[in-house]
């Protein structure tokens, strides 16, 4: 992607109507009575709600989020119409200007009968940074909203969208939202018969639908708008844009289907979230229950990883700690999360030159990021009760305290064993951390164990805000104070214990940074817990779809010796996929990756852009030792 920088939208406002007028590209978001035109151009257009009444899960993509105006109208008719139990609704919108929160109240406040909605809406509304947000509205509608040029926003998303929405600003004010080329990534994102509206009939737009293989025709107009545009794409191009070897899912679950989570840690509870909101039934096996493992500690931070540069990494992390400030936000937080902020320490000079570049960038947006003496500072950060935010996260889901055994495919189905039950399901997800190795899907993935050990120090003087410098001190959800953590390799299968020496490492640590808080922490009264993490050789998680390996390893012999040939789509193990190797940062990753699952598994919008869903893929470690054999061939 190009710059990391959003700007603000900048508008004025109408005299005699208060409707916001972008200033840059002196054009009206709305006019008259918004909504009624909404109505008339998007919502009849498309023939929607009639098509809400026998949908299961319907995708509607929109040009120009602006004020949100579409998006609500739809949303509103959505709740109006009977429809199927269960029914999804999903908007994928783009936006380059984000209106600020009072100029969008303000703007709201023209359609009353609204309200509720718009309200919901703006409190649901992602900071403005660069890339793709996931969003819960509500049990049955979400929105994925891409902050950034709309053409980078198209041609790194992945859907298959129903309907579309063209309501950028007019085609003379903004002619790149109208571009050929951007119609082309349209076309790519949408089902077959999927159906367009626009206000516009100028002739530009009309020659670029036809050249991405839409077919339009003139409709009557709202208001003093004679007329508007209207068609459909037959056979849009099937194409996609991953590389073969990292190829999605494709077959979609039937709505209610029934999915086995294997581990009830941060991984198998953000999943059951998602896929109870997704419309499906998940039931979590952890032979000890819920938060049993790393995800069991008395606190963890939520803090962002931030990377110099725009890559894929990078992305990923800052998009996870948005995305799950906005979770915590959604959930019961005050009895689970502690917003204190969180002070990153710069260690030496070549630390403080580094965070000076991010500041740069911006890494994060305008009032997430503060420099002080010691280092950034981040306000929204904060620490969180591990234990409660699993449970949180699990809700009502069925937990079964059962160790699985195997897991065996059949037709259109999978069978998950253990000593005491054996039950059939549509699908599975690994999600056990390290024990994912135990099963044989799983086995050709690198992952490795670090054993850490934290201590908690009940009876010490809470911290203002929580401080990172490599370890940690923070203030402990139930008092005290929290240190950590320590790491160490630790083989497959073993067992890990709380040392002696593991607490006066960690104090060490401490000392190094904070001295005048060591210096009060006695090992004697330190409460020590130790679990182990699953790690990955590029520290990220392993997120998607599990391949067939045999088929890998045949389809794809050849890039050892770096041919260059059109090699065939990768296949997947049908309804079996993985989210594990998180780390030591699952806290803040898990809910987005199991985001990005459930929007695998349900054929939604993705909730990241394409490089990052490569980034994650489970297969990326097979194809780059395939590739890397060549150098040693040679």
């Amino acid at each position: 992607m190009s710059s990391l920088r959003i700007d603000k939208a900048q508008v004025d406002w109408d005299a005699s109507s208060d409707v916001p007028r972008s200033i840059f590209f002196d054009d009206v978001y709305f006019s008259g009575d918004g909504p009624a035109e909404t109505a008339h151009v998007f919502l009849a257009g498309n023939d929607l709600p009639k098509r809400f009444e026998t949908t299961t899960r319907f995708h509607i993509g929109e040009l120009g989020f602006g004020t949100g105006l579409n998006i609500l109208t739809a949303w509103q008719a959505w709740l109006k119409t009977q429809k199927p139990d269960s029914a999804k609704l999903h908007f994928l919108s783009v936006e380059a200007f984000p209106l600020s929160t009072a100029e969008m109240e303000r703007a709201h406040k023209a359609w009353p009968l609204l309200a509720p909605l718009s309200k919901t809406l703006r409190a649901a509304l992602p900071p403005p940074h660069l890339g793709f947000h996931h969003i819960a509205l509500s049990n049955d509608v979400s929105l994925t909203l891409f902050y950034g040029d709309a053409f980078e926003g198209m041609a790194n998303a992945e859907a298959k969208i129903d309907a579309w929405f063209l309501d950028g600003f007019a085609p003379s004010k903004n002619p790149a939202m109208w571009s050929p080329e951007l119609f082309a990534e349209l076309a790519r994102l949408s089902k077959p018969n999927a159906t367009f509206s626009t206000f516009t009939v100028a002739g530009a737009v009309r020659r670029a639908l036809e050249s991405a293989g839409f077919e339009w025709e003139k409709r009557p107009g709202h208001g003093r708008k004679r007329e508007m545009l209207a068609g459909h794409i037959d056979k849009p191009p099937q194409n996609s844009k991953r590389a073969p070897w990292f190829a999605t899912q494709t077959r979609t679950l039937k709505p209610s289907a029934s999915i086995a989570v294997i581990g009830a840690g941060i991984a198998g509870a953000s999943l059951a979230h998602e896929l109870t909101r997704a419309g499906f039934h998940p039931s979590v096996y952890d032979a000890s229950g819920p938060a049993s493992g790393a995800s069991g500690n008395p606190a963890g931070l939520i803090m962002p990883r931030l990377d110099l540069g725009d890559t894929a990494a990078g992305r990923f992390h800052t998009i996870a700690y948005l995305h799950t400030l906005g979770l915590l936000n959604e959930l019961d937080s005050d009895s689970l999360f502690n917003p204190c902020g969180v002070l990153h320490h710069a260690a030496n000079d070549k630390e403080r030159e580094r965070q000076e570049k991010l500041l740069a960038q911006p890494a994060l947006p305008e009032g997430w990021i503060e420099k002080r003496d010691e280092g950034l500072f981040f306000p929204q950060g904060g620490v969180v009760d591990p234990v409660a935010f699993v449970y949180g996260l699990l809700g009502e889901t069925t937990v079964i305290q059962e160790r699985v055994l195997q897991i065996s495919q059949q037709e259109n189905a999978w069978r998950v064993i253990t000593h005491e039950s054996e039950q059939t399901f549509d699908a599975v997800v690994i999600a056990n951390g390290l024990d994912a190795l135990r099963f044989a899907d799983a086995r050709t993935l690198p992952l490795a164990g670090s054993a850490g050990q934290i201590d908690w120090f009940p009876d010490a003087n809470a911290l203002d805000h929580a401080h990172a410098f490599g370890p940690y001190a923070a203030p402990a959800p139930k008092g005290g104070v929290i240190i950590g953590a320590t790491y160490a390799p630790v083989a497959i299968g073993a067992e890990t214990r709380f040392t002696r020496e593991a607490t006066e490492s960690n104090i060490a640590a401490v000392a190094r940074t904070l001295p005048q808080l060591a210096v009060t922490l006695d090992p004697n009264a330190s409460t020590p817990r130790a679990s182990v993490r699953c790690t990955t050789p590029d520290r990220l998680p392993v997120v998607g779809p599990m391949p067939d390996w045999a088929f890998y390893g045949a389809a794809y012999d050849d890039l050892r010796l770096g041919k260059q040939k059109e090699y065939p789509e990768g296949q997947m193990r049908d309804g079996l996929f993985i989210l594990t190797g998180l780390g030591s940062r699952g806290l803040v990753t898990a809910p987005l990756a199991a985001a990005m699952i459930a929007a695998e598994m349900t054929g939604a919008p993705s909730p990241v852009d394409l490089d990052i869903a490569q980034a994650l893929h489970p297969a990326r470690f097979f194809i780059r030792d395939y590739k890397r054999a060549r150098s040693r061939i040679l």
